[in-house]
């Protein structure tokens, strides 16, 4: 029993502690929900010689929603879901000798429906200190493309490695999104404008090139081998992700040109990582031992990884540029250790 413990005369019987740790303590659970997805591709390849191929590939996928754009962080479903759905057309050619061996490809990808890669809350009409999960469906993207990598082995052992990737992806769309309370009333129906923007969080122009020297002697044994890999990675024309609230022209005129299209989210500054591999693989007795040693990051760089245009949560600045998007800075120098056993 319990009386009105505001009463300075109140009082409490037989009172008991309840955590975490009780019995009577239930993780908090979802209902069930099954979504289904499928995937449908296909490729033809023509050889021209002993040494080249073209090669042609399509496909189409009906993908389930990420968990993050299903349940929100109060484990309830997202409302309106719908399967992104992706076309792709592959174009290529590869060439390859005993010393030179190289893969040029273009993509082209249209991707309806594609996910924010973040949580989306906005603040509710009513009160705007409260903020509601959105699930926003129906901005497509576009993904286009060419990418080029090849091997040269410059003698025995040691080979060198480039990769060169260019892109051009942009959102193709904005939408509507209608925002409903957790009890499920309409709050607000919020309009932006996403096309042509490049799509953030992803460097649309990477550059990396390895020397790779693979020791295998005698000495070693005779099916061991030791490799060491430095490996030089530039990025480059890497976007923040936009502010869908801030894309609205009758609320942020600002927002946009003078011709009426979305300004271009701050592009984050281009950076050079240089990473370390080494490894060394042996047999014993019946079993397969390989050790591996990764050093990321050996120079230390200070770079951004990741950022958010316009974000809210910082000083409301709208201004698209560094001082009004929130950055996630990259990882430091760091090493990893591994060991792989195969019976």
């Amino acid at each position: 029993m319990r009386s009105n413990t505001n009463d300075p005369n109140g009082f409490i019987v037989n009172a008991t502690t309840y955590s975490n740790q009780s019995a009577e303590a239930r993780f908090a659970e979802t209902k069930t929900l099954w979504i289904p997805g499928f995937t449908v591709k296909g490729g033809l390849n023509y050889n021209l010689s002993k040494s080249m191929n073209a090669f042609f590939n399509l496909g189409y996928i009906s993908k389930a929603p990420r968990y993050n754009n299903v349940v929100n962080r109060n484990n309830e479903f997202y409302e309106d879901l719908e399967n992104e759905k992706i076309i792709a057309f592959e174009l290529g050619y590869s060439y390859k000798n005993p010393i030179f061996a190289t893969n040029l490809n273009a993509y082209y990808t249209i991707w309806k429906n594609k996910p924010l890669d973040f949580a989306a809350t906005v603040p509710s009409a009513e009160d705007p200190e409260i903020q509601i999960p959105v699930n926003i469906n129906g901005i497509d993207a576009v993904h286009m493309g060419a990418e080029l990598d090849f091997v040269y082995k410059i003698f025995k052992g040691l080979d060198w490695e480039g990769v060169i990737s260019l892109g051009s992806w942009k959102w193709a769309s904005g939408a509507n999104v209608d925002v409903y309370d957790q009890a499920g009333n309409y709050d607000q129906t919020i309009i932006f404008d996403a096309e042509g923007i490049f799509v953030g969080d992803a460097a649309q122009t990477q550059l990396s090139s390895s020397l790779k020297y693979t020791l295998k002697d005698k000495l070693l044994g005779e099916k061991n081998k030791a490799y060491l890999k430095f490996r030089g990675t530039y990025f480059a024309r890497n976007y923040s992700n936009f502010d869908f609230r801030t894309l609205d022209k009758s609320s942020y005129p600002n927002s946009f040109d003078a011709d009426g299209n979305p300004r271009q989210s701050w592009q984050m500054p281009n950076y050079f990582l240089m990473d370390l591999h080494a490894g060394y693989g042996f047999n014993i007795i019946r079993s397969r031992v390989d050790l591996r040693f990764s050093l990321l990051n050996v120079l230390n760089t200070f770079y951004i990884s990741d950022a958010q245009n316009n974000d809210s949560f910082t000083q409301s600045y709208n201004d698209f540029d560094a001082k009004s998007a929130s950055v996630f800075v990259g990882m430091p120098t760091r090493y990893a250790l591994s060991l792989k056993i195969t019976i």
